[in-house]
């Protein structure tokens, strides 16, 4: 992991959010949906330096947090899950139904895997709703 400070991580999260509702906007959903996942990844981690390790960078970010495990980075932080019932950060493929999980999402996304409309939409909001809570704790 690139080592980075608060203020670069939520640049990023701010340009990543702003970008992917544009994307969303257009109509592009898996543009739109790794943008903002990586956007909620940003805001997450920029958060956890500040109010778990109290430091500006995050070059002492435990390894079990250096991940793209939305979950488990929200969990640090003592989020609350994105919505209830089921992970709606967990999408079924279009073709043969088998599950993306949460911290395979981004992958998805970005090699272009097809995932069901009702799920891909579920997970954007969700990723909204992670970016907008990583907002508050700025």
């Amino acid at each position: 992991m690139v080592d980075v400070g608060v203020s670069e991580l939520r640049r990023s999260r701010e340009r990543l959010a702003k970008q992917g509702e544009a994307a969303e906007q257009a109509g592009e959903n898996a543009v739109s949906g790794l943008l903002l996942f990586y956007a909620a990844e940003c805001g997450l981690k920029a958060e956890l330096p500040r109010w778990v390790l109290r430091c500006e960078d995050t070059s002492s970010l435990p390894s079990d947090l250096q991940t793209h495990d939305l979950r488990r980075l929200a969990k640090a932080l003592n989020l609350q899950d994105p919505a209830p019932g089921p992970d709606p950060l967990r999408c079924h493929r279009h073709k043969n139904g088998a599950w993306i999980e949460s911290h395979e999402l981004h992958e998805a996304w970005r090699y272009g895997a097809e995932l069901r409309a009702d799920d891909q939409k579920a997970a954007v909001e969700a990723l909204k709703s992670l970016v907008e809570d990583a907002r508050k704790g700025s």
